[in-house]
């Protein structure tokens, strides 16, 4: 039956697109932060975190949540990731030391000096993006979207990279949440708009600060 679901998720995909392109908005709050040396954080016991290697490609793809990749088939969520992987993007992954379950993972994408971004964040030398942050499902509340932050930023900036941006959802509060407590700062939002096939995606430096979360020690 598995040939089933995946023409099921190809028609669910093609119905994706086709509503987007007739009319959609999101909205991101953009983030940034400064590598500053200090982004080592110690994950839960039995669980480690690393930089995804090729033969872990296959398990990162079976991993991605439904919210991510539930409209993708098993052999487009694979091309992604193998893309990617050939492309020199690094990876890092959360998994489970005694079972080798992923638990989480998010790419680092180095950013390019003309990219529309770099208009909203400082003149560093070089900047890399948290790219398609995820966690399961099941290991959700244990902090691992924390600790796969800080590695990312750890490893950039073992590889020179300065700054980090991170492009979050307005809806996502506990993401957002926890970007902010390691030391991230909204600088602006972008917006992506379609109206009956016509894309048009802008940044600007204004943000909703009323729609960001408070905690302890920050203020919008």
């Amino acid at each position: 039956m598995k040939w089933l679901e995946n023409e099921f998720k190809e028609i669910q995909f093609f119905l994706y697109r086709a509503r987007n392109r007739l009319f959609s908005q999101q909205d991101w709050v953009v983030l940034c932060k400064l590598l500053d040396g200090n982004e080592v954080r110690t994950a839960a016991d039995c669980i480690d975190v690393k930089e995804v290697n090729e033969s872990d490609l296959e398990r990162v793809a079976d991993a991605l949540p439904d919210e991510l990749a539930g409209r993708l088939t098993d052999e487009r969520q694979l091309a992604m990731v193998r893309s990617r992987f050939k492309a020199g993007v690094p990876c890092v992954i959360a998994f489970n030391t005694k079972t080798s379950e992923i638990l989480g993972g998010c790419w680092c994408r180095p950013l390019a000096n003309e990219h529309a971004l770099r208009s909203l964040i400082p003149n560093w030398s070089s900047v890399f993006e948290i790219s398609t942050l995820f966690v399961t499902p099941e290991a959700r509340g244990k902090r691992i979207g924390a600790v796969l932050i800080n590695r990312a930023c750890s490893l950039m900036k073992g590889k020179g990279v300065q700054g980090c941006v991170s492009l979050v959802w307005y809806t996502r509060s506990p993401s957002i949440k926890s970007h902010l407590k390691l030391g991230f700062r909204p600088v602006g939002e972008k917006v992506t708009a379609s109206v009956i096939g016509f894309r048009k995606t802008w940044f600007r430096a204004q943000y909703r600060s009323k729609a960001l979360p408070q905690y302890e020690g920050h203020t919008s």
